[in-house]
């Protein structure tokens, strides 16, 4: 039987909800009966969110300047992000913990701190030279995953390739047997344009390059479908019949997820070297340091890492 797993938590921006939401979670005991966490955070930001805290919750204390602006981002609360970030790297690379849980950041305070990356994804996919991963989201009973992310609408049709495609479908596959014990794994795939470029009258990308990429998949054995049209695949009796939804651009994905699952949802980075999931939402400025923000999402993460820990 495996140890408790050591689970590496960064706060996110701190103008957000992240320092709230993620020492709201740590007092869920479950958690604390099942791994060993360790937040990343500034002390001034810990003296202000984490009083009466277990005493089983370790720190990992950093010396960012700290100018507290709720709702707003900031350079500072950038630099502070990306330094929880840099931290939780050294962590996972010297193996000091096991999972990495990040809560959010901003893209615009980042990027006033001088960051070249949207967000997690890419800055880990980048640092740990991964070629392919995938941005997925999971729940209890819905599970979607993207074949493109932060990129404007305009750019998906050069962004999807079929080899981009077919990788992605053998990462899923691989993916819900290795953290979800899913033995023969169902994939469905939507289609990019509407109704599924209906035989190639509404584009020709569904015919000439997703298609083409499920029917190599399926050749290696995998269990995949598609392409559908979006706007039925995700209607509830048609989405049951598979593991996992693959979506081709963001919107196309996370609106359905999100209107579904939005408290619970939780995002897992597939194909690192290490196990990192997050909450699916975002810094939610409008509720910053109000103490309103709900930990549901991030106390899912949190499990949800434990969870694919055991299982891999």
């Amino acid at each position: 039987m495996r140890m408790k797993p050591k689970i590496g938590i960064t706060i996110g921006d701190y103008n957000g909800i992240g320092p709230e939401v993620a020492l709201k979670a740590l007092r869920n005991k479950e958690i604390l009966k099942l791994c060993n966490p360790i937040v990343i955070i500034d002390q001034s930001l810990l003296d202000k969110f984490g009083r009466n805290l277990d005493e089983r919750i370790k720190f990992n204390l950093r010396k960012n300047k700290v100018q507290i602006n709720p709702g707003k981002p900031t350079l500072l609360s950038g630099k502070a992000s990306l330094d929880y970030i840099n931290e939780g790297i050294n962590l996972i690379k010297d193996k000091h913990i096991d999972c990495l849980v990040t809560a959010p950041i901003s893209k615009t305070a980042i990027s006033l701190a001088g960051s070249k990356f949207k967000g997690h994804t890419d800055m880990l996919q980048s640092v740990f030279k991964v070629e392919n991963i995938v941005m997925s989201f999971y729940s209890k009973d819905f599970k979607v995953s993207l074949a493109s992310i932060h990129i404007p609408i305009k750019k998906v049709v050069s962004e999807i390739t079929e080899s981009k495609i077919y990788n992605q479908i053998l990462i899923l596959n691989k993916s819900l047997k290795k953290y979800f014990n899913i033995k023969n794994p169902r994939i469905g795939v939507c289609g990019l344009n509407p109704h599924a470029s209906e035989d190639g009258n509404i584009g020709v990308e569904d015919l000439e390059i997703i298609s083409p990429a499920i029917e190599a998949a399926k050749k290696d054995g995998v269990k995949v479908q598609g392409p559908f049209p979006a706007d039925t695949l995700f209607v509830e009796r048609n989405r049951k019949n598979f593991d996992i939804i693959h979506a081709i651009y963001h919107d196309q994905g996370l609106i359905p997820f999100k209107m579904k699952c939005f408290d619970e949802g939780v995002n897992v980075t597939l194909n690192l070297p290490f196990i990192r999931t997050s909450p699916d939402h975002g810094t939610a400025y409008d509720l910053a340091w109000k103490n309103k923000a709900s930990s549901k999402s991030m106390e899912e993460a949190i499990l949800l890492a434990i969870k694919i820990y055991k299982n891999s």
